[in-house]
């Protein structure tokens, strides 16, 4: 689906499984996630049954801090652990089944075609992307690190991509509800005023910035 290949530099690919580390062990999933970093120049992030977690280095490059990476990547957890992909693919690839037996195709070769474009091309409900959201709020609270910061990131791209397939929004469209919550997150962190040191230093930052050069 992409041409770009998985991004590999040495440092990068450390500080990436440190954050990951960082997130799952406050997470506490039920299914061990991976995560990726793919050359790509689309700003998105996504995740496949399975837990593999996919962040496209068009949105990495996009990020002015590591907490918008981190607030990205924890909602992309919370995918994983309410199984939303897994979800949407059996309840749009069974309606996809039938309307290929309906029509001769009895070996449902294209149903695969339509659940492997469900899982890539489809955007969540707004109760799935709501799950996810507390779910990364809960993460980055654990985490003494604020959720809002996911937000700013997803706002930065908004309307300039053309890309529509990918684009971070259509995967993830944002709402007023959806930022008021966000929003409400951060305040109760702010009030409970346990905040925690930020998930990598500085030089970690930068070389997961540059994971792909």
């Amino acid at each position: 689906m992409f041409e770009g290949k998985s991004c590999k530099g040495r440092e990068g690919v450390a500080a990436l499984l440190k954050l990951s580390q960082a997130l799952q062990r406050a997470a506490h999933p039920r299914l061990p996630a991976t995560i990726v970093v793919i050359a790509s120049k689309v700003p998105n992030a996504f995740a496949l049954p399975g837990g593999k977690v996919y962040l496209l280095s068009g949105l990495l490059a996009k990020a002015q801090t590591q907490d918008e990476v981190a607030g990205v990547l924890a909602h992309e957890l919370g995918h994983v652990e309410h199984r939303d992909h897994l979800r949407k693919m059996i309840a749009d690839g069974g309606a996809a089944y039938l309307i290929g037996l309906l029509f001769g195709d009895i070996t449902g070769g294209g149903a695969m075609i339509f659940i492997g474009n469900t899982l890539f091309s489809a955007a969540h409900s707004r109760e799935a992307e709501a799950g996810a959201d507390a779910f990364a709020a809960r993460t980055m609270t654990t985490l003494g690190r604020p959720a809002s910061p996911m937000g700013a990131l997803l706002l930065r791209v908004t309307g300039k991509e053309e890309d529509g397939l990918f684009t971070i929004l259509h995967d993830h469209p944002l709402s007023e509800d959806r930022l008021a919550q966000l929003a409400a997150a951060d305040r109760r962190f702010a009030e409970s005023g346990a905040t925690g040191p930020a998930l990598l230093t500085n030089e970690e930052w930068t070389a997961l910035k540059a994971i792909c050069d």
